[in-house]
């Protein structure tokens, strides 16, 4: 076997994680959707936020607050300054589709676990080597509110949906299983999908079996 068979599985899993939520921005509702690139120890190295501004009213102009850099209308034409965190839309009537950049760390993270034949390894000890891979992504909410609840205080999370993907080459693996998700098979490559739902306790985990 080739000693990069297994680097091959490993630079291929290279989340990209969703994080969807909605909020009200003046008069107006804003909905985000973040894209986040993660490495195989599930550090964020980039994050892209994807932005409808929903002109219910068809407005000309629509003042957003952000603080995303190098923004771009992903949809249209409609110009825009901006002056700090403040941008004022030309929205001549329309929706607003942006995208940007990020340096904030997110709301979720991410925690990334390999096993291989049953047992834990760093992604360095499987370098070379061959076998039955499980992948193991665990993430955790950070986003807690302390909130009085019939005179009572509680610890809520904001909830958050989360999507993780990742491309697998089939030339070199096979015998691929994906738990709580869903595999896309082109016959050269397979796409595997999953989904989880971040609420009160901060932690939730989805098991990624990738076997070859």
């Amino acid at each position: 076997m080739k000693t990069n068979k297994i680097g091959k599985i490993i630079s291929g899993i290279t989340v990209v994680s969703m994080l969807c939520y909605t909020m009200p921005v003046m008069a107006y509702t804003k909905e985000e959707t973040v894209y986040s690139k993660l490495d195989e120890k599930g550090e964020t190295y980039q994050t892209i936020v994807s932005t409808h501004i929903k002109n219910t009213e068809e407005s000309q102009i629509l003042q957003d607050v952000s603080d995303l850099i190098n923004l771009e209308n992903t949809n249209g034409y409609e110009t825009f300054e901006k002056d700090g965190n403040t941008i004022i839309w030309q929205a001549n009537g329309n929706d607003i589709y942006y995208q940007g950049e990020s340096k904030k760390e997110l709301p979720v993270s991410c925690q990334i676990s390999y096993e291989l034949n049953g047992e834990e390894n760093s992604v360095s000890e499987m370098v070379g080597k061959s076998g039955r891979v499980k992948i193991t992504l665990t993430y955790t909410n950070h986003e807690k509110h302390e909130v009085n609840i019939n005179g009572k205080n509680e610890v809520i999370y904001t909830p958050f949906l989360v999507m993780a993907g990742t491309v697998i080459n089939n030339e070199t693996n096979k015998n691929i299983t994906i738990s709580n998700g869903k595999l896309i098979d082109n016959g050269s490559k397979t796409i595997a999908i999953r989904n989880g739902i971040s609420g009160n306790g901060g932690k939730f985990r989805r098991r990624n079996k990738f076997t070859k």
